[in-house]
């Protein structure tokens, strides 16, 4: 015979345990929910597409206008940007001046991006009175390294490498220049001619050594310089690093 209080009791027991897992569901969602919000809002977002240079400055020392891909034969987008000792960068009056720039992006953390720099420093005292201009970016303000960090880091590759860093350095608070140009990979070095166009891009980091480096990099910065017609080179610009 049938107990009809026994399975009413079990029935009700069921329902209040589905309950219970369904409340339980309902704060994991939500848990998640405010777990996704939190770790998003501490990623450094990319510069929106119609941002304003004056809207953008308000929260870092860099700003990019008209943002685009990285391609060979486009025209990189305007920009200036804040030296990591202060000194102002802007490409776009490079550009006017009819100087071929070459575009660095690095890390701390990349050991390739590292090793570029005694050619980077080789190339900007060889190839400067050709005209020729070293930006150097640093990405790793993805990871709050702040600029305090990377100019220790800066004073510890010229000592170790016995060099003088010789070109701007710009510390990208929020990856603003990376982002509007594309750049996914580093080390990334870029080729720009006289018209602030893309030459040709820069990504080994597998090469036997310095001397493999250098003439990779050197190769790169003669397709920029010659670019620029003879005699119409304009003064350079007084940057600072």
């Amino acid at each position: 015979m049938v107990d009809a209080d026994k399975i009413a009791a079990k029935v009700k027991w069921v329902g209040m345990r589905m309950h219970r897992s369904s409340r339980r569901e309902r704060w994991l969602r939500q848990g998640v929910t405010l777990l996704t919000a939190l770790c998003l809002s501490l990623v450094p977002a990319a510069i929106p597409v119609n941002a304003k240079a004056e809207d953008v400055t308000l929260y870092s020392s860099v700003y990019v206008m008209e943002p685009g891909q990285i391609q060979i034969g486009v025209r990189i987008p305007a920009f200036k940007a804040r030296g990591i000792l202060g000194k102002e960068v802007d490409f776009e009056a490079l550009v006017k001046s009819g100087r071929p720039v070459v575009l660095a992006f690095w890390s701390k953390y990349c050991k390739a991006c590292i090793e570029k720099f005694s050619a980077l420093v080789a190339v900007q005292t060889k190839y400067e009175p050709q005209g020729l201009q070293v930006i150097s970016v640093n990405t790793d303000g993805e990871y709050r390294e702040g600029e305090a960090r990377i100019r220790e880091l800066l004073g510890t590759i010229e000592s170790q490498r016995k060099i003088k860093i010789n070109f701007p350095v710009i510390y990208d608070e929020h990856n603003w220049i990376p982002h509007a140009l594309g750049i996914n990979f580093l080390p990334t070095i870029i080729a720009i001619d006289s018209q602030g166009r893309v030459l040709d891009i820069y990504q080994k980091f597998d090469e036997a050594g310095e001397a493999e480096i250098l003439a990779g990099i050197e190769a790169l910065v003669q397709k920029a310089v010659a670019t620029v017609p003879r005699g119409t080179l304009a003064p350079p610009a007084q940057i600072q690093p």
